[in-house]
C-alpha cells in the first residue's frame, strides 16, 4: 500500500533581512497575550450579554 505525501507550500513568503525579522520577532513576543482592542472588546461583551437569543 502506497504512502501519499502532501506538502504544504506557503503562498505569500516576504523576504527581509535578519535584523528586520528580529524585529517583527520581537514586537509580536511583546503585544503575545495583550488586549489591544480594550474597549471595543468591553463593547462586545456588553452586547452579548443582552442578547437572549442569536437571530440566526
Amino acid at each position: 500500500m502506497k504512502t501519499i505525501k502532501t506538502t504544504l507550500k506557503a503562498s505569500k513568503v516576504i523576504v527581509a533581512s535578519a535584523a528586520t525579522k528580529e524585529k517583527i520577532t520581537e514586537t509580536a513576543n511583546t503585544l503575545k497575550g495583550k488586549e489591544l482592542f480594550t474597549d471595543k472588546i468591553e463593547l462586545a461583551k456588553k452586547n452579548l450579554t443582552d442578547l437572549k437569543s442569536l437571530p440566526i
